[in-house]
C-alpha cells in the first residue's frame, strides 16, 4: 500500500522506511503535529521527498503522472483532525460531495449508505445545518463517513479518536475494523501522538518516529 525506503526530507526525515501492507492495520507514532501532518502529506504525494523512494499501491511516486497520481488518491481516504468539511456546505452535501462525483449509485442507494454509516457511528446531529456550529469530533465523524462512503483500498486516519467518548470511540473502532474486512487487502493507517492509542487499537504494526527515522515496536 504505502513504502518508504531509505526516505529523506531535510529537517524531518533521515533514511526512513517503513511499509503499511494490504489488509493490515498500521499506526504511526510522531511526537508533534507539525511531524504529523508532514507525514500525511508524504503518503498522499504531496510533499516531495529530498531523496530515496516512496511507493503507493506497489509504484514507485516519482514515476506517476498527474492522472496516475489523483488515480492512487481516489483509492486513498483520508480522515482528518478537523474533518475537512467545506463550510459553505451542509453536512449531507460535505459527506456526498466525492461520491456524487465518483460514484455510479443512485441518490437513493447513497443516502441510504449514508445513513446506515453515520448510525453505525453514533452521529446524531441535523446533516441540514452548515457544519459551522458543530463540535471538532462531530465534523470528524462526518469526514470519517464521507472516506468510507468512497470505498477506498486504504484509510489514512488522523488522530480520529481525539475527544470522543469511551461510547462513540468503541462505535468507531468496531465500524473501523469492519470495513477494512469488508475487501480483502483493504488497510487501515492511523497517524497519531497519543500512546494512549496503543490501548484500544489491535495493530499489526506499529512505529515510532524519533529524530527522523521510524522505529518499529514489537
Amino acid at each position: 500500500m504505502i513504502t518508504l525506503e531509505c526516505a529523506s526530507l531535510k529537517g524531518f526525515l533521515d533514511c526512513a522506511s517503513l511499509a503499511v501492507s494490504g489488509g493490515r492495520a498500521c499506526v504511526v507514532l510522531t511526537e508533534t503535529e507539525f511531524e504529523k501532518n508532514l507525514l500525511l502529506r508524504i503518503f498522499t504525494g504531496l510533499t516531495r521527498l529530498d531523496s530515496g523512494k516512496i511507493f503507493i499501491f506497489g509504484k514507485e511516486v516519482s514515476s506517476f503522472s498527474y492522472s496516475e497520481l489523483n488515480a492512487a488518491r481516489k483509492r486513498m481516504g483520508i480522515v482528518l483532525n478537523n474533518g475537512g468539511l467545506i463550510s459553505n456546505l451542509k453536512v449531507w452535501e460535505n459527506i456526498m460531495l466525492p461520491l456524487s462525483y465518483h460514484s455510479s449509485l443512485s441518490h437513493h442507494d447513497m443516502d441510504e449508505k449514508m445513513i446506515s454509516i453515520l448510525g453505525k457511528i453514533g452521529y446524531d446531529d441535523d446533516l441540514t445545518i452548515l457544519p459551522g456550529p458543530l463540535p471538532i469530533y462531530k465534523k470528524r465523524l462526518a469526514g470519517f463517513t464521507r472516506a468510507m462512503l468512497m470505498e477506498p483500498d486504504l484509510i489514512i486516519y488522523d488522530s480520529v479518536f481525539e475527544g470522543l467518548s469511551p461510547d462513540i470511540r468503541s462505535k468507531v473502532l468496531e465500524t473501523i475494523t469492519a470495513f477494512q474486512r469488508e475487501k480483502e487487502g483493504r488497510a487501515s493507517l492511523f497517524l497519531d501522538m497519543d500512546e494512549g492509542l496503543l490501548d484500544y487499537i489491535r495493530a499489526d504494526s506499529i512505529y515510532t518516529l524519533k529524530k527522523g527515522k521510524f522505529y518499529e515496536r514489537n
